[in-house]
């Protein structure tokens, strides 16, 4: 019985499926920015994947754990002179190179939550809202939903769309906003929760 080949598919899809797990699990952050690139409410998307976030990396850490196993450690059982009895070394160099890429983007994947706010330019809305505003053109709000940087990126960009805001700053930490609005046109506060409600979160009553 040919028992190499067998071992390296199986590490390749034990590779393959950590690599589809670790991006489930972040799909609490990229899945909303997604569907509202094509207009589709993100509505509770976040919240929902959120929840299976550790089931999905439980799963891929498995995996991968699987993978290392079959490719470093597991002992094939060859009667001599069959095809595994030769070690096909390319082969063997090319599974590990699949094996390492695969835990390498299973880990920018499992981590990407707690980069990502960087990587869309998160922090720059609060130095468009600088001290020395009237405090009058303040509006602050308190928002359900958020479980990544992400979501308060994506939640700035819809509260800047809204017609007389001037700036936004959003803080997933403690689930607060801080919107500067026009002096002369303000927003009123059921758009301000129109396009946080867009964006696929809620307010919460102060």
């Amino acid at each position: 019985m040919n028992g190499a080949p067998e071992s390296g598919r199986g590490m390749r899809i034990a590779a393959g499926g950590s690599v589809l797990a670790a991006l489930l699990a972040s799909a609490c952050c990229w899945l909303p920015l997604l569907l509202l690139v094509f207009g589709v409410s993100a509505l509770g998307v976040s919240a929902a994947f959120e929840k299976v976030r550790p089931l999905f990396l439980i799963v891929a850490a498995l995996l991968l754990v699987v993978g290392f196993h079959l490719t470093y450690f597991r002992k094939e059982k060859c009667a001599p002179g069959s095809a595994c009895d030769v070690p096909n070394r390319k082969l063997r160099r090319l599974n590990r190179i699949m094996l390492w890429t695969a835990a390498v983007m299973v880990a920018l994947f499992a981590f990407f939550p707690n980069y990502v706010g960087i990587l869309l330019g998160g922090g720059d809305a609060g130095a468009s809202a600088a001290a020395g505003i009237d405090p009058a053109q303040e509006i602050h709000l308190a928002i359900d939903g958020m479980t990544c940087a992400a979501c308060a990126v994506q939640i700035e960009k819809t509260l800047r769309a809204v017609p007389g805001v001037n700036a936004a700053d959003v803080h997933y930490d403690d689930g607060s906003a801080r919107v500067v609005v026009d002096a002369v046109s303000p927003p009123s506060r059921s758009q301000l929760a129109a396009a946080v409600e867009e964006a696929g979160y809620s307010l919460r009553e102060p």
